[in-house]
C-alpha cells in the first residue's frame, strides 16, 4: 500500500527515510524539526501518514517487517527520491539485512555490523564477561532439569516478542539460548552515544503483558522514572558507558536491566532508537536532532538533568474488532488506526500518553485511558 499525504510536499526540504515496525514517533520528530519524511512501516496509521509525505505499508511478521516486501518498498521509494539518510527502529534491529539493502543511503544510527554484534548472544555475553558486567545466567546447551527456572530467548527478540518460558524442547536455532528466570524490577536506561561516550536521558520503568501463551512478555509501555537508589543508578550508568564503548554505539540507544535483590543485571542492548525515546522528545524535535548530531558529527548534546514525568502504553485489542468510523480519538492518543480498519485480537490498537506529579498518579491515569479506549472501541466496534 502506497499512501501519499494530500497536499504533502518535500520541495525545498531535506527528505529522510524511516523504516520501522511503526515509524510514527521518528517521523513526527523529524517533521517537528523541519524535515520531510518518507516511511516504510507495518501500520501506515493516521498519525504516521500525517507526519510523512509518502508512507508505504508492508506486511508485519513476528519480529518486525516482511523483509522481501520491505526491501521492495524501500527500493521503489529510492527510485523516486534521493534520501538524505535513513532512520530505523526495532524492525531493522532484528533484520540488519534491511540496512545492507539500502545501498549508499546514509544510515543515521548504528551500522548493520554493530547490530549483528549486539544481537549475537555469544559475542554479547562474552563482552559482558570481558567487562565484568553482571547478567542472569545463560545456557547455550540443553537443560535437563528444572525447566521452569529458565526462559528461552531468540536473538531476534524485540519488545518482548521471542521470549517464552522454556518447556524442555530441543532448540533448532543455534542462536536461541536459555536464560535463568529472575524476579525483579524491569527497567531501562535511554541514552545518546557517539561511539565512545554517552549522555544519559533517563531511567524508565518497563511494563509488560501476556498477549497469549506464545507472547507472555510483550512490551506494554513505560514511564520515565524508576525507584532506584544512587548506587544502582550509577551501576546501570557505568554498565551503559562500558557497553556503548565496547560496541561503538552511536545515537539514541537503550539497555534493558533487571533489579533483583538490590543488584543490577544487564538483559540486552537495544542498539537503535528505542520506544522510550517518545517519553523524552520535545515538540521541536530536539532529541532527534541530537541523535543526528551524534551519528553524523560525533557530537553529544547536553541534555536536561530532569525531564517531565511522562508515560506511554500500547493498547492491545482484547478481541478482534473493527474500528468504528465515528470513533473520536482523544488528544492523548497516537498511532491511531484508520476508520473501519480491522484489528486482530492481541494486536496493537493505539498508544496512550499521560503525565503527572508522581508514579502512582501517572500509572492510574494510563490505566484509565487504556480502559477508555477499549470501552469506546468495543462499545461501537463490536
Amino acid at each position: 500500500m502506497h499512501l501519499k499525504l494530500p497536499g504533502g510536499s518535500s520541495e525545498g526540504k531535506r527528505i529522510y527515510l524511516v523504516v520501522g515496525t511503526s515509524g510514527r514517533a521518528i517521523a513526527q520528530a523529524l517533521k517537528a524539526s523541519g524535515n520531510s519524511v518518507a516511511v516504510v512501516d507495518g501500520f501506515a496509521d493516521v498519525d504516521t501518514i500525517a507526519s510523512s509525505v509518502f508512507c508505504r505499508k508492508v506486511p508485519r511478521t513476528e519480529f518486525g517487517l516482511d523483509e522481501k516486501e520491505a526491501v521492495r518498498a524501500i527500493g521503489q521509494l529510492q527510485d523516486e527520491h534521493c534520501f538524505e539518510g535513513v532512520f530505523y527502529n526495532s524492525a531493522v534491529e532484528s533484520a540488519p539485512r534491511l540496512l545492507d539493502a539500502i545501498g549508499d543511503c546514509k544510515v543515521i544510527g548504528n551500522s548493520s555490523a554493530v547490530l549483528r554484534r549486539c544481537k549475537d548472544p555469544v559475542i554479547f555475553f562474552s563482552t559482558l564477561d570481558e567487562y565484568s558486567v553482571r547478567y542472569p545466567e545463560v545456557c547455550f546447551s540443553q537443560v535437563v532439569e528444572d525447566h521452569h527456572l529458565w526462559i528461552q530467548k531468540s536473538p531476534n527478540s524485540a519488545g518482548g516478542i521471542g521470549i517464552i518460558p522454556f518447556a524442555g524442547e530441543t532448540r533448532r536455532d543455534p542462536l536461541v539460548y536459555l536464560q535463568r528466570y529472575m524476579k525483579g524490577l524491569d527497567f531501562s536506561l535511554t541514552f545518546l552515544a557517539d561511539g565512545e561516550n554517552i549522555e544519559a536521558l533517563g531511567y524508565n520503568t518497563l511494563w509488560h503483558r501476556a498477549c497469549d501463551s506464545g507472547r507472555p512478555y510483550v512490551y506494554e509501555g513505560a514511564v520515565n522514572q524508576v525507584a532506584l537508589g544512587p548506587e544502582q543508578k550509577r551501576t546501570a550508568l557505568d554498565y551503559a558507558a562500558l557497553l556503548a564503548r565496547a560496541f561503538h554505539l552511536v545515537g539514541l540507544n537503550s539497555i534493558d536491566f533487571i533489579l533483583s535483590k538490590d543488584d543490577v543485571y544487564v538483559l540486552e542492548i537495544n542498539p537503535r532508537i528505542p520506544s522510550t525515546f517518545d517519553l523524552y522528545e520535545t515538540r521541536q524535535g530536539k532529541l532527534i536532532q541530537a541523535h543526528m548530531d551524534a551519528c553524523m558529527h560525533g557530537k553529544l548534546a547536553r541534555l536536561p538533568c530532569e525531564w517531565p514525568l511522562r508515560a506511554h502504553a500500547v493498547v492491545y485489542a482484547p478481541e478482534s474488532v473493527q474500528v468504528p468510523a465515528c470513533l473520536k480519538w482523544p488528544l492523548w492518543t497516537a498511532d491511531r488506526p484508520h476508520p473501519e480498519e480491522f484489528i486482530q485480537k492481541n494486536e496493537p490498537v493505539c498508544s496512550v500518553f499521560a503525565g503527572g506529579k508522581n508514579m502512582s498518579q501517572v500509572r492510574s491515569m494510563i490505566r484509565a485511558r487504556m480502559q477508555k479506549i477499549l470501552h469506546d472501541l468495543l462499545q461501537d466496534g463490536s
